[in-house]
């Protein structure tokens, strides 16, 4: 009960700090809703500056010569009469700053028990660069080929078929990308889900505090998932170096194709395949304090092997010479000759080489 109200009153501080009304236990409120459109002559190559302090923002593009622009404006207040004045008192303003569309909403001033949200839905020219922002409510952005920037601190955030660059946050929702072409790759946030999927990029970093990382086909010079409290999963991948961090999770990556591996899990175990096609010089560390590993090396692997567990026996079925002393807990030695390097170690748990 007590995280309950803890929960329940720090929501009321976030919406708060948003700029929203919210006022708890408070049902009974009217509610008016008007839709305001509005256009303007919008090039190819410019950028969108979009903005609400409470409200969805969702754009598109397409083959269109100007900004097609419909907000939704959703008042609530004790009667419906008042509800509505305070709807109809909200204008909004796009303003054309050199070759930046400035879009707003001038709404007046509310007091308690009295709110006003402005919903964008927005159509653009696909060569149109984004930034949004919303305080409180989800983004989405489709069809676009530009640099695009979008953050909320409540509410998801979803792009897809995006060609350019993206830098993508949520303090508190998912994130989630599908079919990113060309540039950088930003996503993050601080409680939910990321999910990338048919992604090409040169740089890849996707992070959260709370939640799982999840990746499908992804193709760039690096490859960066990092969850503080989540598992990690990655399938199909191929990057010069891919880097899977988890402090209370597991790590699971299978058809990875890379020369610099590095994957560790504080408490969770790690299960690593590589293609057929990875480098014979592959260089990786896997590490867990509190799992087991498991690896599975490419064919052509020829290098150094260091395995070691502290509390657990370790197993290999590949040819290794080795050097020193063969034990259960360790074991050192070569596979082949060649310039590649293993390091799998684990404080607790088994550690196993395929």
């Amino acid at each position: 009960m007590k995280q309950q109200v803890a929960l329940a009153l720090s929501m009321a501080a976030v919406l708060a700090a948003a700029g929203c009304d919210f006022q708890m236990g408070n049902w009974s409120q009217a509610r008016y809703e008007r839709t305001i459109t509005t256009q303007r002559p919008l090039a190819a190559g410019s950028t969108l500056d979009v903005e609400t302090s409470s409200g969805s923002i969702t754009i598109g593009g397409d083959d269109v010569t100007d900004c097609d622009i419909v907000a939704t404006v959703t008042a609530q207040a004790p009667t419906e009469e008042e509800a509505q004045e305070l709807a109809e008192q909200v204008t909004i303003e796009a303003e054309s700053i050199g070759r930046t569309l400035k879009v707003r909403a001038d709404k007046p001033r509310t007091g308690n028990n009295r709110s006003i949200s402005v919903s964008y839905r927005i159509v653009v020219p696909r060569q149109t660069s984004i930034e949004c922002v919303s305080s409180y409510g989800n983004l989405e952005l489709t069809d676009i080929e530009g640099t695009i920037s979008g953050r909320t601190s409540s509410g998801s955030v979803s792009a897809e078929n995006i060609r350019g660059s993206a830098d993508l946050s949520s303090s508190y929702g998912s994130v989630t990308c599908v079919r990113f072409s060309d540039g950088d790759l930003i996503l993050k946030t601080s409680s939910g889900k990321i999910a990338i999927a048919d992604a090409t990029f040169g740089r890849c970093d996707a992070v959260t505090s709370y939640g799982p990382v999840t990746g499908q086909s992804l193709r760039g010079e690096t490859i960066q998932l990092h969850s503080s409290s989540g598992s990690i999963e990655l399938a199909d991948a191929e990057a010069g170096v891919i880097d899977l961090t988890t402090s209370y999770g597991r790590v699971d990556a299978r058809q990875i194709t890379v020369s610099d591996l590095r994957a560790s899990s504080s408490s969770g175990s790690l299960e690593i395949t590589c293609e057929e096609d990875c480098p014979s010089d592959l260089t990786a560390n896997v590490k867990s304090s509190y799992g087991s590993v498991t690896f599975t090396a490419p064919p052509a692997f020829a290098g150094r092997v260091r395995m070691a567990t502290d509390y657990g026996s370790v197993h290999t079925d590949r040819p290794i010479t080795v050097s020193g002393e063969i034990g259960k807990k360790k074991i050192e030695g070569t596979i082949s000759e060649g310039e590649g390097n293993l390091h799998l170690e684990t404080s607790s748990g088994s550690v196993t080489l395929r």
